[in-house]
């Protein structure tokens, strides 16, 4: 169950996490339709909400 999601982006970003992360072990920050995961050692992933087709993607 997610909570705390203030937009439909963020809800979408963080169930697509939840199922592949265990999200006690990483600080998520979310501007708009775009998202960065950091993990403990300051590496990051750039994701992006896509609502046209309402889906999350990894920014290269």
């Amino acid at each position: 169950m997610i909570k705390g999601a203030k937009t439909i982006a963020e809800y979408a970003i963080r169930s697509y996490l939840e199922n592949k992360f265990q999200m006690e072990k990483f600080r998520l920050q979310v501007d708009g339709n775009n998202a960065v995961l950091v993990d403990m050692n300051g590496d990051t992933l750039r994701l992006r909400y896509d609502s046209e087709r309402r889906s999350v993607s990894i920014v290269e």
